[in-house]
């Protein structure tokens, strides 16, 4: 049986290494990216069984990266990553068409726990 494949996108290097070593430890297998311009045509290619894009990113930002997927009818989980508040998290992925989200934190388990949660759904 393969491992899910998990997608980050995020412009922080760190939150991309620290988010995908403590999902490897989980036994998932990861793709990083750092850039949102280019993310879509990603998705389609890779087929991951989940994708955490950051709010905040320059260029093309987390929520408008949801409402293209979606106008692309682009199925895979589409999860909001971010240090944002959750009432605004909430809305935000509700405008967007997002599976939900998750709040960044140090706590890894939270996170692992969180992400197979979507996975499960």
């Amino acid at each position: 049986m393969s491992k899910p494949l998990i997608m980050v996108v995020d412009d922080c290097a760190i939150t991309l290494d620290v988010t995908r070593i403590h999902l490897e430890e989980a036994g998932l297998e990861v793709i990083t990216r750092s850039s949102s311009i280019g993310t879509t045509a990603a998705i389609l290619r890779m087929k991951p069984d989940c994708v955490l894009v950051d709010v905040s990113m320059p260029g093309l930002t987390g929520d408008k990266i949801i409402k293209i997927a979606r106008e692309k009818n682009i199925n895979t989980k589409i999860v909001l990553f971010s240090a944002k508040e959750e009432n605004e998290l909430l809305k935000l992925a509700g405008d967007c068409g997002a599976d939900g989200y998750i709040m960044k934190s140090n706590n890894k388990y939270k996170l692992v726990n969180e992400v197979k949660r979507f996975l499960s759904r």
